[in-house]
């Protein structure tokens, strides 16, 4: 559709629109999540959070949770807060990311994750239907950043369940029920702690799963979206006047001139040869193309709100010159009107002529007695 800034609007806007009020909700509602989640991530590092009393089946998890990806030797928490424990068995299992790694991890993601939610608040903001640039500026933006977010969470998704692969081929080494031929260790329970903890982290790195597909997908769809809006050059398209590197039929075929008028000039020419007309007569007629007016209401692709319009010839307004009128004297700059002769045969005799016809002597006799 064309706008009315002059071929600056964007078309096909309203489904445009949707997908930018989708991903600008979705994105500034995960920004604040992983913004808090990263916070706190890293408050657990520096041993601020409160965790647990003392160590029972019951904060188990937490305790592991805490001491496989945030606790460190550095770290000195009251016996109020946290009390030590043996994890003898978790140390057998080496994670990818150690606490301090995953540290740096979350401070980086931490900063991408706000500029996630200052570009998706642009992207309500600069999203315009007739500004091309600011609208492009605004998706590449937002884009660059979510391709970020998704190869980050992709990246942490998989490191997390290579975890869990790890905490799980450990814990299956040791008894856990005494029918079974050999000693039951209960403090191995920590590897299978370890290994939801390690499940855990991998399922929030990929936000669900469901919500990093809508992010990608959310990302596809914008940047194609993107791509044909910059490298449409429709800006001066029209049905009279198509764009030069269009593959419309529009730009293959000779130009409509609907209004143009076409001069003819028709002599009428007599097989008698006794008959010899004083000057040829001529008859200058005016037509106009009906054909291409017709052809081109129904290549347009307003055709359909205009079709009562053009279902008949008579009834499409052709703005003829005023009638008592001379037309306009032809400049001589302008090209002249291109003429078609056409010689038209008549059958049959002009009207006879009955005056007297000179004799061979030069005496005038009637016809019958020629």
């Amino acid at each position: 559709m064309y706008g009315a800034t002059g071929g600056t609007a964007i078309k096909n806007f309203p489904s445009l629109r949707t997908a930018v009020l989708w991903a600008g909700i979705l994105g500034v509602i995960q920004s604040v999540i992983w913004i808090g989640l990263t916070i706190t991530s890293i408050l657990a590092y520096c041993c601020i959070l409160y965790i647990a009393p003392e160590l029972n089946f019951g904060t188990m998890m937490k305790y592991v949770f805490f001491k496989v990806y945030f606790h460190t030797d550095y770290c000195k928490m009251p016996l109020d807060y946290y009390q030590n424990f043996n994890y003898t068995f978790l140390n057998e299992v080496q994670t990818v990311f150690d606490p301090t790694q995953l540290l740096i991890w979350d401070s980086v993601y931490l900063g991408v994750a706000v500029c996630w939610f200052i570009v998706s608040i642009a992207l309500f903001l600069f999203v315009r239907k007739d500004n091309v640039k600011q609208t492009l500026a605004a998706i590449y933006t937002w884009g660059f950043f979510i391709l970020i977010i998704c190869a980050m969470d992709v990246t942490a998704g998989v490191i997390f369940g290579v975890d869990f692969g790890r905490f799980h081929a450990a814990a299956s080494i040791y008894n856990a029920n005494d029918m079974n031929a050999g000693e039951i260790y209960p403090m191995a329970s920590t590897l299978m702690a370890g290994g939801v903890a390690a499940i855990a982290m991998m399922i929030i790195s990929f936000k669900g799963f469901i919500l990093w597909f809508i992010n990608f997908g959310l990302l596809i769809y914008l940047l194609i979206r993107a791509v044909r809006i910059a490298t449409d050059k429709d800006g001066t398209d029209t049905l009279f006047n198509p764009r030069k590197d269009s593959n419309d039929i529009l730009t293959t075929r000779p130009p409509i001139r609907a209004y143009e008028e076409e001069e003819r000039v028709e002599i009428r020419g007599y097989s008698n040869d006794v008959f010899v007309p004083d000057r040829s007569s001529t008859a200058e007629t005016i037509e106009v193309n009906e054909e291409a007016i017709v052809r081109a209401a129904h290549l347009s692709r307003d055709a359909n709100l205009l079709d009562r319009r053009f279902r008949n010839i008579d009834a499409f307004q052709q703005y003829p010159a005023p009638k008592n009128q001379p037309p306009p004297a032809r400049q001589a700059s302008q090209a002249p009107v291109q003429q078609e002769t056409i010689l038209v045969a008549t059958n049959g005799y002009p009207m006879p002529d009955y005056s007297p016809q000179l004799s061979p002597n030069g005496n005038l006799r009637h016809h019958q007695y020629q």
